[in-house]
């Protein structure tokens, strides 16, 4: 009875942690919906003009060019990793580039992925091209953009560091 039970608990716990990995691996399944970008120069206008433009971060810039069309946001570009963080790291361990649609006041109504590498990828990817239509949620004023990464170094001291930015989370109790 007790080895029933242990062998029970352990399938428990080996299911949860696998349905975790899956599901934080996934920009599907990972929502920022609901958080609020605080920054005004981060908040880009939704204008339905053809319009370009650079967003960034001392760690990261997004060269985008977007068109809004009757149906959908029409968007492509580029991402740069900056300063020390193109040439002083090898490769790129992971490295997630969202979109977030934006409500008057800057909360995040949606958020669409426009860019992923994982698995060791080499820094020779620079720049890092996206292009993507996406349904824009009626709501939508402006828009901004969320990243996550890891970069690692190719010595045999291998160093990483995680890079991010993404919007704040109220805490409403």
């Amino acid at each position: 009875m007790k080895t029933t039970i242990k062998h029970s608990i352990q399938d428990s716990v080996i299911l949860i942690v696998a349905l975790f990995l899956l599901t934080s691996c996934s920009s599907r399944f990972f929502s920022y919906k609901g958080a609020v970008v605080t920054q005004k120069d981060q908040m880009i206008p939704l204008q339905e003009t053809d319009r370009q433009g650079v967003w960034k971060t001392n760690e990261l810039a997004v060269n985008y060019h977007y068109w809004m069309t009757p149906e959908a946001l029409k968007i492509s570009g580029t991402i740069k990793l900056l300063g020390g963080f193109a040439v002083g790291f090898s490769s790129i361990h992971r490295l997630s580039v969202q979109l977030l649609f934006l409500d008057s006041h800057g909360v995040v109504i949606e958020n669409a992925a426009l860019f992923s590498a994982e698995s060791d990828r080499s820094m020779d990817i620079m720049p890092m091209k996206f292009e993507r239509t996406i349904t824009v949620p009626q709501e939508t004023r402006y828009i901004s953009f969320t990243y996550d990464g890891v970069l690692i170094d190719g010595s045999t001291d291998s160093t990483s560091v995680n890079i991010g930015n993404s919007p704040s989370r109220s805490l409403s109790w």
